[in-house]
């Protein structure tokens, strides 16, 4: 049995009404997702959520799962793995929510206190009402967690090497792509948008365009990337749902704004020490945990990371890795 759970004790309650939830992805042969309906009588009851429950003081969200799926679905999990972790503050509580994936389990599952479940595939996740501390994860479950950063052109000898770049990393398996290329005017970010986007599309990979929302629409971006500064300025949602917005943080504030403004994902940084900002001081793997504890979405760990991190990574909470030099894959 692998019983994998974040690094350290099982969290201190802050408040009385600050809770922990561990909670499990469980799909089938075809990959579609096991929600569970909360039943009637239930905070948020009717809503469609990831199987699992309160951890208790003493458990660790490894243990605490494994109880609860037993408890409610009559299942025993085999082998788990930490996937994310973010919190969301209703009205009435504070939820940490824990992610774990379910690699492998026995039984069958069924509703052994009553409520309704239901296999959904990862598109039709959208369409259902859930849990506000469960509607993030719904677009993070669609996107590779190894989120590539192109370095700027002036730095590879202008746009055909940075496509050269980027082609490399598509080739290693990135399948998440940030276009970064502020030194370009507007013209030639038109024009590098345009073949940069071709070859995501040959490649099957989704990318996000590192500049306004506005332009990220008209040059077919899969979604925008926002700095810090822009999104300090930002005061609602920049795109539409079905497109991605992901925000540059590095403490509490920014990752509070970006909850305010309905961003899908955040990178928190630095991590690790960066040759992009040598000056940085990093906050080290427990310092990404002690910042994810007040992430209202998923987390991409950034500076000095690595694609081989993204385990370490995952078990301090963050649900991906993103960087530069080291996803090119050469």
């Amino acid at each position: 049995m692998s019983r994998e759970t974040l690094t350290g004790s099982p969290a201190t309650i802050e408040h009385p009404a600050r809770i922990r939830v561990a909670a499990g992805v469980i799909r089938d042969r075809s990959g579609n997702i096991l929600l569970s309906q909360r039943p009637a009588g239930k905070h948020l009851a009717g809503t469609w959520e990831f199987p699992g429950g309160k951890c208790d003081a003493d458990e660790s969200a490894a243990q605490a799962l494994i109880r609860e799926l037993d408890e409610e679905l009559g299942i025993q999990v085999e082998s788990a793995a930490p996937l994310l972790a973010l919190t969301h503050a209703y009205p009435e509580r504070t939820v940490q929510l824990i992610l774990m994936e379910v690699a492998a389990y026995r039984g069958h599952a069924h509703g052994r206190e009553g409520q309704a479940l239901r296999w959904v595939a990862a598109h039709e996740l959208d369409a259902l009402e859930m849990p506000a501390a469960d509607r993030p994860i719904v677009k993070a479950l669609s996107i590779d967690p190894r989120y590539a950063i192109t370095p700027d052109p002036a730095d590879l000898g202008g746009p055909s090497g940075l496509l050269e770049w980027a082609d490399t990393a598509f080739a290693a398996g990135h399948r998440l792509m940030q276009l970064r290329a502020h030194s370009l005017g507007s013209a030639a970010l038109t024009d590098l948008a345009g073949r940069f986007g071709a070859l995501a599309r040959r490649h099957g990979a989704q990318w996000l365009l590192n500049g306004p929302p506005e332009l990220a629409l008209e040059l077919g971006a899969d979604g925008v990337h926002l700095t810090g500064r822009a999104l300090a300025e930002t005061g609602t949602r920049p795109l539409p749902e079905d497109r991605l917005v992901m925000a540059s943080c590095h403490d509490r504030h920014d990752l509070a704004q970006a909850g305010r403004i309905g961003a899908d994902l955040v990178c928190l940084s630095p991590v690790g020490n960066t040759g992009s900002h040598p000056d940085a001081a990093p906050m080290g793997w427990a310092g990404l945990q002690a910042l994810i504890r007040h992430a209202p979405l998923p987390v991409f760990a950034l500076g000095g990371m690595a694609p081989d991190d993204l385990d370490q990574a995952r078990r301090h909470g963050a649900f991906g890795v993103a960087g530069i030099s080291a996803f090119a894959g050469t």
